[in-house]
């Protein structure tokens, strides 16, 4: 038999290209006989709105689930989750300081330095936006870390001053 956890994967493996009322259907179907409460179920149902566009809906789902003590792993997906959403509705302060909380050790932590660049720049801080999505890179580049590095420290340096 499938654990909860599998069968909540299954659905949102197969969600593409179904209609909304019948991703709505599956998932009460799949929350009906969990507490209503429960952080998982929060999470699932803000995530269904987010999925089909409905950002304004799912804030408050988001929120609650955080809020009701959501577990690793799915803490720092609804951290990113709400910080993106609310970057959607122009909320850019609120969801910087969401990224933000995403610790570096998290295995989403990557993508979230991705959001939290688009939320810089949205929120009229382009260089810092640019500094912090090469910074990312270069933890991954395989043999140019230095140099993007010392070009990323360059974008907020006043015109002029040499990096060494």
């Amino acid at each position: 038999m499938e654990s909860w956890d599998q069968r909540v994967e299954k659905f949102w493996n197969s969600a593409g290209g179904k209609r909304p009322e019948q991703l709505r259907t599956e998932l009460a179907g799949l929350v009906q006989d969990r507490d209503k409460q429960d952080p998982r179920v929060l999470f699932e149902i803000a995530s269904l709105h987010d999925y089909l566009g409905e950002e304004e809906q799912a804030v408050g789902p988001y929120r609650a689930a955080l809020d009701a003590g959501l577990d690793a792993p799915q803490h720092d997906e609804a951290l990113l989750q709400l910080a993106s959403t609310l970057r959607n509705l122009g909320q850019c302060t609120q969801s910087i300081e969401l990224l933000r909380q995403i610790p570096s050790g998290s295995p989403i932590f990557t993508d979230a330095q991705a959001f939290l660049a688009l939320a810089l720049h949205d929120a009229g801080q382009p260089i810092e936006a640019l500094q912090l999505a090469l910074s990312a890179i270069a933890r991954r580049a395989s043999l140019y870390t230095r140099a993007i590095n010392g070009y990323a420290a360059e974008l907020g340096a006043p015109a002029g001053a040499e990096q060494r």
